[in-house]
């Protein structure tokens, strides 16, 4: 069974036990090898995962930690921060599907913020706290800053509305969303709304392989991790990296369980990272696709990035998958 983590106000999800294999760049679960093929291609038509990406003003979004790496029932802190007067959203994306509004809540009902206002969530005096869930896992947390005041997430059917509004796939095995790609309808094209998405991943630790990696330096602050820590073989990969500098992914490359190392990127992949925006390979336009197969056992997947000023930094992560 999946481990998963919960970042919660009042609750945690429950986590369970997994077993081992590879990871391999593939186009389908029945080969190993990389081949690019028509974009059509049916095999990959359960591949397409989208990170919600929007950035008409700019935002600030960060944690009390550096690294945003937790022990179960630790108290989180988020600071925010916008350069105009918006309305402020926060969402936990957790590793399970659901979708966690954390802000504004019960306890503080008015999500208005001033132009160069830093808050915090929650600020000192309110009267509720956010805590790392019991589980292992990474959640994905997005502050959505806009210009008006909207309706982002709808609480009778628990999804996002109007221009936020998503689509979800458990087929695919991961959390995220999938964003349409056609413009809402309630969206204006004399005056189309302005918003702002910034996005946090965050690591509740544990034991055995997490599925989550971070870096700081001089460089730049990375993190990379995987849609889960532990899969069953066949099942879909994605690996995803968050950067406060722009620059490129180099390298990702899987050491298996049997020891092999297995290249993920095509030769050809041109893979590029924007500050302050998640980067999900496979990517929605990318011919090819990761799974989990072969020999049993726990995999290491390591990324290289090189960025602008010629600088370089490494991230590695564990993983595991259990035999079908």
């Amino acid at each position: 069974m999946r481990k998963f983590i919960g970042l919660l106000l009042a609750a945690a999800l429950l986590a369970g036990n997994v077993a081992w294999a590879d990871i391999k760049t593939s186009t389908t679960t029945a080969t190993r090898d990389i081949l690019l093929v028509d974009e059509d291609e049916p095999a990959l038509a359960q591949t397409k995962v989208e990170e919600m990406s929007q950035g008409d003003f700019a935002v600030s979004l960060s944690t009390d930690k550096k690294d945003s790496v937790y022990s179960s029932g630790e108290k989180i802190v988020l600071t925010f921060k916008s350069e105009k007067d918006s309305y402020l959203t926060i969402l936990d994306f957790t590793p399970s599907g659901q979708i966690v509004v954390l802000f504004p809540n019960k306890w503080v009902e008015n999500n208005f913020v001033k132009a160069g206002q830093e808050i915090k969530i929650p600020a000192e005096g309110q009267k509720f706290a956010m805590r790392a869930g019991n589980a292992v896992g990474v959640d994905v947390v997005k502050a959505i800053a806009t210009e008006k005041d909207v309706q982002v997430f709808n609480l009778d059917n628990k999804q996002l509305a109007g221009p936020f509004s998503v689509l979800q796939d458990a087929k695919m095995g991961t959390r995220d969303i999938l964003l349409f790609e056609e413009e809402a309808e309630s969206a204006s094209a004399t005056d189309p709304l302005k918003w702002t998405v910034a996005s946090l991943a965050l690591m509740t630790k544990g034991d055995g392989p997490s599925g989550f990696a971070t870096a700081d330096g001089q460089e730049a602050a990375v993190k990379m991790w995987t849609n889960v820590a532990s899969y069953l073989t066949g099942d879909n990969v994605f690996v995803k990296f968050l950067s406060d500098k722009p620059g490129k992914l180099v390298s990702l490359v899987n050491i298996g369980a049997s020891a092999s190392e297995n290249n993920l990127l095509p030769a050809d992949a041109d893979v590029s990272l924007k500050a302050g925006e998640i980067l999900v390979l496979p990517r929605k336009d990318d011919k090819w696709k990761l799974v989990a197969s072969g020999k049993a056992g726990k995999d290491i997947v390591k990324g290289k990035l090189a960025f602008d000023d010629g600088t370089e930094m490494e991230l590695a992560l564990e993983v595991t998958v259990e035999e079908d």
